[in-house]
């Protein structure tokens, strides 16, 4: 009786140790004590992902006379796109190319722009009469305009740019071109998208109704949109200096256009 305990004894003894022996295998580092690791797939973030979010209003961009090729809109439609979206995805800029989309006419932008919730406007080459649909604008508003106009590079009459735009962004002109009264020949300056981008920016992160002051302090505001030195433009026939009127240097390097 007792040698059969005493065997019954020795076989459990050898399954618990053969048992150890299996487990401690299991646990054990490879020869060389390096220790390996089964990799695991894990999601890398997208970087094409848009920088945007879904807007209420929009900014209207018109791109007019110098800015409406394909050198110049191509490029900035998919810049604008990436950065802020476009109208037709829910996203802020809402881009109206001259003459295709107003039909020829510059008047019809009032009623376009009158049927959608505006935040503000951003003219490039403004074509001729373009100050007469924002004073409509200004009379159907009373005078008090919920949204800022900027104006950059116009081909419009500058008085009335002036009258109509929170400010007006040009080139120097010396004194016999300002005695032209012709159409001038538009240049594309190549920061001309890095200063639209800019004034897009600024206006998106303006209070709601807010307008750049119609001071002194408007100077800051503009050299910061413009992101290069800027002055007042000054009449060079009175002398006088303009409040909301502001010139740049001409760009050596520019792109001619070709649209005229």
């Amino acid at each position: 009786m007792k040698k059969g305990i005493l065997i019954c004894a020795c076989i459990a003894l050898t399954a618990f140790a053969l048992a150890g022996c299996k487990k401690e295998e299991q646990v054990s580092l490879p020869q060389d004590g390096a220790l390996v690791l089964t990799p695991e797939l894990v999601e890398t973030p997208q970087t094409d992902l848009p920088q945007w979010t879904e807007s209420q209003s929009v900014i209207c961009v018109l791109f007019g006379y110098g800015f409406n090729n394909s050198f110049f809109y191509d490029d900035a439609i998919v810049r604008l796109e990436k950065q802020f979206g476009l109208e037709q995805e829910n996203g802020l800029v809402w881009p109206v190319l001259y003459p295709d989309d107003v039909k020829n006419r510059i008047s019809n932008l009032y009623d376009m722009v009158n049927a959608r919730n505006i935040k503000g406007i951003v003219l490039l080459g403004a074509p001729e009469n373009t100050h007469f649909m924002l004073a409509r604008l200004q009379e159907f508003w009373d005078n008090d305009m919920p949204y800022p106009v900027f104006s950059l590079f116009p081909q419009d009459d500058m008085l009335g740019m002036e009258a109509t735009c929170d400010f007006v962004l040009d080139y120097e002109r010396t004194a016999e071109d300002e005695a032209d009264t012709k159409e001038m020949e538009q240049t594309i300056d190549k920061t001309a998208e890095d200063i639209l981008v800019n004034a897009i920016k600024y206006i998106s992160e303006l209070p709601e109704r807010a307008h750049l002051p119609a001071d002194e302090e408007i100077h800051a505001h503009v050299h910061q949109i413009v992101g290069k030195p800027v002055r007042r433009y000054t009449d060079s026939v009175t002398g006088l200096q303009a409040i909301n009127h502001f010139v740049m240097e001409t760009p050596k390097d520019t792109q001619e256009d070709s649209s005229l």
